[in-house]
């Protein structure tokens, strides 16, 4: 029984699974339809089963326009493979064609699958000897595919850029997510409902067309791909079809492929909208001299023809099969003679790799993970080379020469291919693949680079037809090897033209120079001047087509002398070189000619050439593996350098730089990923002829150890900065370094805990050596080991402390220790004083003193000596740490803040100090729990006639304590110089006593009563005293004491009268602003003679 239509329909409604019928009624609502026609309504639809469906589908559109209805609306619920079913279905019961059919025992599709598979699961590689093959599955690696043609500024920049801006213009947004597509989507549907029947896929030469088309046939023959959309697909290579001499059928270049018995054509062509046919290398394509391409003719299937190219015309223009499919490769310049004899429906452009894809060629490549790491970092470094990795073939070219060097190594040796051999090879094996004899060669070599040169000099990388054809290039006579073209205009259409990228361009202008003196003497004095830095990779290709094994593989393909000799080239380099050494700001030029020198692999001529380089200084420059390899090739071959600054050394070329290290006088160092025993190695080597002066050695996560280091013929001391380092790699350090160095003077190491190991490696090293350390920083975990204070003592037999410290930031961190000697002055700790500098001058330029704090010049302040830092330290360490640091080391200075200290520990801890008779002069207490009952213990510690300094900032000692304080000097005739009451709370109850504290000397200096509740009353009291007696007050604080206009007169009258006053602070209290306007006018006209400047609080 036939089959009808509505049976039809019924199976594929039947094949609806529950959600996708719910979808598929409310479309059918919803979908808009032909005039005249109106929508189900949405009650009939509701309970309708598929039966009833088909009913209502069939009695409102009749049978034909039925199935259109329900293709577009399973299109629309994104059910295409049922759409394609459905359409293929009802083609089949409408067809009036009878189709022979081929006997039942042959099964000619499952012979054909299986031939294709075979056929194209193995690849040749260029190098390929006779029978030898790689497998498909094991070398193709995905590329990246966009739809639409390129802006013109878009292309632009792409060729001009190189390395990582490379790819980031690749793979921009409006290229990567709107117009990317992968390959199983080609032929789609289109968002405006176009079938997609016929696809230009275009692409550079050896930018992986034909791989692509190859892996399309795989896939389909190993099942994964298009397999509900085409029954059959034909791949048909242009250059073979040109190899076919005879005459030829439409129906024998299909069947080509089969034996026998063959299929008969209607096997096969029963649904001719199933069946694709690849034509791949359209550009390559021969058509007859007198062949007219704007008049194709009918071809039916049996009709024999002279060329293939018939045929194809045929089937481009749909004059034969017309519902059949098509997808095309070609290079970009034969793409509108393609359009001139086809329509496509899709055309999209192969762009390469992107940067994973590269990384994923390397690792089939190589089958070796570790050296396919090797060989990718190595590439990854070279910005020209990586650049052009986009490329496949170019991809290929640098696996296959790197391969060779890691066979039997484990690393890039020494002698790789240079980056003009690399692109030598690229342009070789085009010609090589595409067959061009000698004579055609040589011309296009000459008239591309003619093009390439003048476009280079211009900065130009764009070309229109009328540029080509004054370089005598003819775009019909296929020059498409080495260009690509693309279309501008909006009203106006035209053609332009571009090298694949702009270093193939450079490449061809050195070509051109190469084999033209004039041109190249132009060149090289161009490139000397400023602004001309877009002309020095065609000048490093030109001095590597000076190098034999380059310029080799081209002498097949042009035979000419050579325009410029070495003699020239020499000259030109040192005039060059010269220029750098007496220049600042050339070192990316001096790293440029480096390169040249690399290229040309000339022994004698680069050392003639670095005769006079005293200096290779790349301060700025974040040098690539190549710039290293580059270096250390110079570095070879030059006799004495005065001074080497180089960064961002990596390991592997570390160990070849060590024996170098003997040319040099002064160097200058940075390094990361390392491995310690390198480390050990380095500064071995320096110590051995030179005197380190600087070490910074730090574990970064991502990089591991980084170090800088410095080192001179001079004996200038030395700094070692060790930063958060596992404690086991700081001890190595420290015993390698500090017993055979005399010179250090500064230890600091942060980021470890200063475990017992650490201490006493640190002790062994100290004692075992000469030097004499005069600052020293690190954390310690316990500071009441005995290892750590024979650590203090050792230092203080050399050096007594100007600075002794054992300080937490919060409670929970690790103790920090810093040890800072006397005369830390004259021991040329350059370093150090930098950054202190560098410090100061960003705090100045960050701070910002609105009024009130008014300020003049202070006098300079005097450095204090003697001082012991023991602030927020764990309780159970405190009393002890304190006694053993006054003992030891006598502070003059003693700093106890924030530790918690209450009344009773107070007792203790002065009772203790009282025993040790030493002479204190300055104590600070701040934020710890003292009250009124200590004030009398804390006098204790001052001796008699001794000026000394008292901060009790943030302890709650109240009025009491002041006049106790007052008393307690009085009776031992001490003076003040500093006072700080701050936050003390207190009242102007306590305003007699602190004037009474103005002793007769007067030596109070400055004074700091903010944060309490003097109020008027009490400022009023302070401002009428202070007034009548003979001042050195320099710096007065009163911020946040609740004082308002009524103390404006008295205030006044202390500017006027204070002349040494310097710094005044009424910050935060109650005036208007008319009153603080005339407070600062006052301020104004008294100190006006004085430089203003930020003092310190």
């Amino acid at each position: 029984m036939t089959e009808t239509c509505q049976d039809i329909l019924l199976t594929i409604l039947e094949e609806l699974v529950e959600g996708q019928q719910k979808k598929f009624k409310w479309k059918l609502n919803d979908i808009e339809l032909k005039k005249g026609y109106a929508n189900i309504p949405r009650g009939q639809l509701e309970k309708a089963d598929a039966t009833d469906m088909v009913g209502l589908l069939v009695s409102y559109y009749q049978e034909e326009y039925a199935v259109e209805v329900v293709i577009n609306v399973l299109n629309q619920i994104n059910d295409k493979d049922l759409a394609e079913k459905l359409r293929r279905k009802s083609a089949e019961v409408w067809k009036t064609r009878c189709v022979a059919v081929s006997p039942p025992d042959v099964d000619h599709r499952a012979n054909y699958v299986a031939f294709v598979k075979e056929k194209f699961r193995r690849v040749k590689d260029y190098n390929s000897r006779p029978g030898e093959w790689v497998s498909l599955e094991d070398r193709y690696t995905k590329l990246f595919i966009v739809k639409k043609q390129h802006q013109v500024e878009d292309k632009e920049h792409e060729l001009l850029s190189r390395g990582k801006r490379h790819m980031e213009i690749m793979r921009k947004p409006n290229s990567f997510e709107d117009h990317h597509v992968n390959v199983e989507n080609l032929f789609d549907t289109l968002l405006d409902g176009t079938i997609t029947r016929k696809v230009i896929l275009q692409g550079i030469a050896g930018i992986g067309k034909t791989a692509t088309v190859g892996k399309i046939m795989y896939d389909w023959s190993s099942g994964r791909l298009y397999q509900d959309r085409f029954d059959y697909i034909f791949h048909w290579s242009c250059r073979e079809l040109n190899q076919i001499t005879g005459k030829l059928s439409l129906a024998q270049l299909i069947l080509q492929n089969w034996g026998h018995p063959k299929p008969e054509l209607g096997e096969i062509l029963s649904c001719p909208h199933k069946v694709l046919f690849i034509i791949d290398g359209f550009d390559e394509l021969r058509f007859p001299e007198d062949c007219d391409k704007s008049k194709s003719l009918f071809c039916d299937l049996d009709t024999l023809h002279s060329t293939s190219a018939a045929l194809i015309e045929s089937l481009l223009s749909s004059k034969s099969l017309s519902e059949a499919c098509l997808l095309i490769t070609t290079r970009p310049l034969a793409v509108e003679m393609l359009e001139a004899q086809m329509k496509a429906d899709l055309w999209v452009e192969i762009m390469g790799f992107l940067e994973e894809d590269r990384k994923e060629f390397f690792k089939k490549f190589f089958k070796d993970e570790e050296k396919a790491a090797i060989a990718y970092s190595q590439i990854q470094e070279n910005d020209v080379v990586f650049t052009m990795c986009f490329i496949p073939l170019i991809c290929w070219i640098v696996c296959t020469t790197l391969s060779l060097q890691l066979r039997d190594s484990e690393e890039v040796v020494q002698n790789v291919n240079t980056t003009t051999q690399i692109f030598t090879y690229f342009v070789v094996t085009l010609l090589q693949s595409h067959g061009r004899s000698q004579t055609s060669t040589q011309n296009l070599f000459h008239n591309l680079g003619s093009l390439a040169y003048d476009g280079v000099r211009g900065q130009k990388v764009l070309f229109d037809e009328s540029t080509l054809r004054k370089c005598n290039l003819e775009v019909s006579k296929g020059p498409s090897t080495f260009l690509t073209e693309l279309l501008q205009g909006d009203i106006f259409v035209e053609t332009i033209y571009s090298f694949v990228h702009l270093t193939v361009q450079e490449l061809f202008a050195a070509l051109f120079t190469f084999w033209n003196k004039k041109a190249a003497l132009e060149l090289l004095e161009e490139a000397l001047m400023e602004k001309k830095s877009h002309l020095i990779i065609t000048v490093r290709f030109l001095f590597g087509l000076n190098n034999d094994k380059s310029l080799k593989p081209l002498k097949k393909y042009y035979e000419t002398d050579m325009g410029i000799s070495k003699d020239e080239l020499l000259k030109w380099t040192k005039k060059a070189l010269l220029i750098c050494q007496e220049q600042e700001k050339q070192s990316r030029f001096l790293l440029e000619l480096l390169h040249c020198l690399f290229e040309i692999q000339d022994e004698k001529f680069v050392i003639s050439a670095l005769e006079e380089v005293k200096e290779l200084v790349f301060q700025e420059n974040n040098l690539g593996q190549d710039d290293q390899q580059v270096i250390l090739y110079c570095m070879q071959h030059a006799r004495e350098f005065r001074r080497v600054k180089l960064s961002s050394l990596k390991e592997r070329h570390m160990s070849k730089l060590l024996p170098l290290l003997r040319k040099c006088r002064q160097i200058n160092l940075s390094a990361s990923g390392i491995s310690l025993c390198t480390l050990h190695e380095v500064y071995a080597h320096l110590l051995q002829r030179l005197t380190m002066t600087k070490l910074h050695v730090a574990y970064e996560e991502e990089d591991g150890i980084y170090f800088a280091v410095e080192a001179s013929c001079e004996g200038d001391p030395c700094t070692i900065t060790l930063d958060n380092l596992p404690e086991d790699a700081a001890v190595a350090i420290c015993d390698r370094i500090i017993p055979v160095h005399p010179g250090i003077v500064t230890l600091d190491v942060n980021g470890i805990k200063g475990g017992e190991a650490f201490v006493n490696g640190l002790k062994n090293s100290l004692l075992d050596s000469a030097c004499r350390l005069e600052s020293v920083g690190f954390n310690i975990e316990n500071p009441r080991l005995k290892a750590f204070q024979d650590i203090c003592q050792h230092l203080a037999t050399h050096h007594r402390p100007r600075r002794f410290l054992l300080f937490r930031r919060y409670d929970g961190d690790e103790i920090h220790f810093g040890y800072l000697a006397k005369d830390e002055e004259k021991s040329g700790n350059r370093f150090q004083k930098k950054k202190k500098n560098e410090k100061r001058e960003n705090e100045a330029q960050n701070k910002w003193f609105p009024w009130p704090f008014l300020i003049r010049k202070m006098r300079e302040k005097q450095k204090e000596d003697s001082i012991a830092v023991l602030t927020c330290l764990p309780e159970e360490h405190f009393l002890n740490l304190t006694m053993w640091v006054t003992s030891t080391f006598t502070p003059l200075a003693l700093y106890l803040d924030e530790n918690s200290i209450d009344d009773e520990r107070m007792k203790t801890l002065c009772e203790n100090l009282n025993s040790a008779q030493y002479q204190l002069q300055s104590l600070s207490l701040r934020s710890n729990n003292i009250t009124q009952e200590s004030i009398a213990n804390i006098c204790s510690l001052f001796f008699c006639n001794v000026a000394i300094s008292l901060d009790l900032q943030g302890n709650p000692v109240g009025d009491e304590s002041v006049k106790i304080l007052a008393a307690c000097l009085k009776s031992k005739a001490c003076s003040l110089e500093k006072l700080s009451l701050s936050s003390a709370a207190l009242t102007e109850g306590c305003v007699p006593a602190i004037i009474s504290l103005f002793s007769k000397k007067n030596t109070l200096i400055c004074l700091d009563l903010s944060f309490n509740d003097l109020g008027d009353g009490g400022v009023k009291v302070l401002c009428c005293a202070l007034k009548d007696k003979e001042r050195h007050l320099e710096k007065l604080i009163l911020e946040n004491n609740d004082i308002t206009n009524n103390s404006e007169q008295e205030l006044i009258q202390l500017i006027k009268t204070t002349a040494s006053l310097k710094y005044l602070c009424l910050d935060n209290n109650n005036f208007s602003s008319s009153a603080k306007a005339r407070i600062y006018s006052a301020w104004e006209k008294y100190h006006k003679e004085e430089e203003e400047e930020v003092a310190e609080h």
